[in-house]
């Protein structure tokens, strides 16, 4: 098993968007070459992207609010907001993949360096442990989200059938979300052919969103993957080292050397991701309320469409704050493993460097978005509440 055995999942997302995978020093894959078509779809799905934000904004600059039925007219902007969040953080992680390429294959490299080989004996590495715990997740994740993906998209092709086949006197052309296109100047927007082509666009962005989005999550999984396989490992280190024996001293400063590189590895993480997580939080805070008003305000139709969206947000919520907890308890493992080793039975210079490592293990290692909130599980409920809060504030005030 291999580093690149870990980056399968990341490696799907970059292939949906047909952007080019990542690559690193000393991995084992052979480096494949884009074609004019996969740039192309690359760039088309990129922009259709960003113009589905440019397009709902729009589209909300030009909605007219009508004078009696306020309470129609919020849910209109509930639901073409909700939406919008899902758009918007498709593109930011987007634009954190691309501008941080170059960051994340270098982690990419150290990270290989720090592979244990197959005749490593000196430290316990439980690979395939980790392996299949991660695999398990990015896989249910992946699953969810390709079926919500098809679910959002097949219910304006139902709703279509179902007032065809039903031979309602008013047949309603109404695509996945509230966007604005040009060619609307032009063209009756209640036609078939404006219905299709903006459908197939909001279709293409919303494949390339979801695909952005489980690259980010992905590869993230794959970081703190990797960071709590180390951590495991020094933990062990420290653990079974006996500091009565002759060479103590110098397995402890490799352990500690060990210990300065992953250090160095987690900030430079929490730098490339710190951003994705502040507006990930935001827009999931705004966009629970707003879909869950959505849900209840407009119609039964909405109530389905707009629930998958919700389970989106809640799901990939829980994805970075799951990952987040979990790196936390994997640092918090080498504090115990140093103090209850034998360190009593070493000498001075031991004592004093295993003293000077358990001073730097007691501030537990935390992603933050920022420095404004940790990225936890504790997090994930105070969004939930905040939530719930802005979402009952609404309800009261309509």
């Amino acid at each position: 098993m291999q580093l690149q055995d870990f980056m399968h999942y990341p490696s799907i997302g970059c292939r949906l968007v047909m952007m080019r995978r990542y690559e690193w020093n000393g991995s084992q894959m052979p480096r494949v070459h884009q074609t004019l078509f996969q740039r192309l779809w690359f760039q088309f799905g990129a922009l259709n992207l960003i113009y589905q934000n440019v397009g709902m904004v729009i589209y909300l600059f030009l909605a007219e609010a009508p004078d009696e039925q306020l309470g129609a007219y919020v849910a209109q902007i509930s639901e073409t907001c909700s939406v919008m969040g899902l758009t918007l953080v498709g593109a930011c992680n987007m634009w954190m993949l691309m501008h941080h390429r170059s960051d994340i294959e270098s982690i990419l490299s150290e990270l290989q360096q720090l592979y244990p080989a197959q005749d490593n004996h000196s430290r316990i590495y439980r690979i395939a442990h980790y392996y299949e715990k991660s695999t398990r997740l990015m896989r249910y994740t992946a699953i969810f989200f390709i079926s919500a993906y098809a679910y959002y998209n097949a219910l304006p092709v139902v709703e279509l059938l179902y007032e065809l086949l039903s031979e309602s006197q008013h047949v309603r052309y109404k695509y996945q979300s509230n966007t604005w296109y040009p060619w609307l100047l032009m063209s009756d927007p209640r036609s078939s052919a404006s219905f299709m082509t903006a459908y197939l666009c909001q279709a293409i962005s919303s494949l390339v969103g979801v695909a952005f989005i489980m690259a980010s999550q992905f590869l993230l999984c794959f970081f703190i993957t990797q960071m709590q396989l180390h951590f495991d490992a020094l933990a062990n280190g420290l653990r079974y080292l006996d500091a009565s024996q002759p060479g103590a001293n110098e397995q402890l400063k490799t352990l500690i050397s060990y210990h300065s590189r992953l250090l160095c590895i987690a900030n430079r993480i929490n730098q490339i991701f710190n951003f994705t997580f502040l507006i990930n939080f935001t827009t999931s805070t705004i966009a629970i309320c707003l879909m869950g008003f959505a849900m209840v305000m407009i119609s039964l139709a909405s109530t389905f469409k707009y629930s998958v969206g919700l389970l989106s947000f809640l799901v990939f919520t829980l994805f970075i704050c799951y990952n987040g907890t979990e790196f936390t308890s994997a640092s918090d493992k080498l504090l115990p493993a140093a103090f209850y080793n034998n360190w009593y039975e070493g000498d001075l210079v031991y004592r004093k460097m295993l003293l000077f490592f358990m001073m730097r293990s007691c501030e537990s290692q935390v992603l933050r978005a920022y420095k404004f909130t940790p990225v936890s599980m504790a997090t994930y409920m105070a969004i939930l509440k905040f939530s719930y809060q802005l979402f009952t504030f609404v309800r009261a005030m309509i």
